[in-house]
């Protein structure tokens, strides 16, 4: 990381405190295997606004001195910073909720599909038996059918195994110059059996 990256990196950390509890046992591993996997992948920059299922990881991005961690108050705010960062060399990671997703569709048909400008973000794929909050049930029914309609390629973290795949498909969007989703199941999170 360059000296103004460093206190760029610094600067966004300044007097934050943790959030979140740190999740107990597997929990906690998944979301730390998953901060590794975006370190493999060479990532410096996080924008984030977090639901309650990838807060966790949206903390540990917030203490990780490798990477300048800035809260956004609306999710397509996450869309242009990440979009910023390619074209300033960097590597972003945006981090947020299923709902949020659905707010940015205008921008990354507009911005990202229109233009080849890669993004990488992390989504909870909320909904479903796991999930039971109404509110939450359409974006459970369509997070998915989005994806596929707007031709983004993604990868659904179910198993920790897959955890592995995050610097690959990393690579893959960029290489695509495309958005690419990770989407976080709730089995991934908890280690209970779940319909996703």
């Amino acid at each position: 990381m360059t000296e103004r990256g460093a206190a760029a990196a610094g600067a966004f950390g300044a007097g934050r405190s943790q959030l979140h509890p740190e999740p107990p046992g597997a929990t906690a591993d998944v979301h730390r295997a998953i901060l590794q996997a975006l370190k493999d992948s060479g990532v410096s920059l996080a924008a984030c606004l977090p639901d309650d299922w990838v807060a966790p990881l949206a903390d540990l991005l917030d203490a990780e001195p490798t990477i300048a961690s800035v809260r956004v108050a609306r999710e397509p705010e996450i869309v242009g910073i990440c979009s910023g960062a390619f074209f300033g060399g960097a590597r972003a990671v945006g981090v947020l909720g299923a709902t949020g997703f659905l707010t940015c569709v205008s921008e990354l048909a507009t911005l990202n599909l229109r233009h080849g400008i890669p993004l990488f973000l992390i989504v909870s794929m909320r909904g479903g038996v796991h999930d039971l909050q109404v509110f939450q049930e359409v974006q459970g029914r369509l997070l998915v059918p989005l994806l596929e309609t707007l031709g983004l390629p993604y990868l659904v973290l179910d198993t920790p195994e897959k955890i592995a795949l995050i610097p690959e498909a990393y690579q893959y969007g960029r290489l695509q110059k495309r958005p690419y989703v990770v989407a976080l199941t709730k089995s991934l999170i908890t280690g209970k059996l779940s319909d996703r």
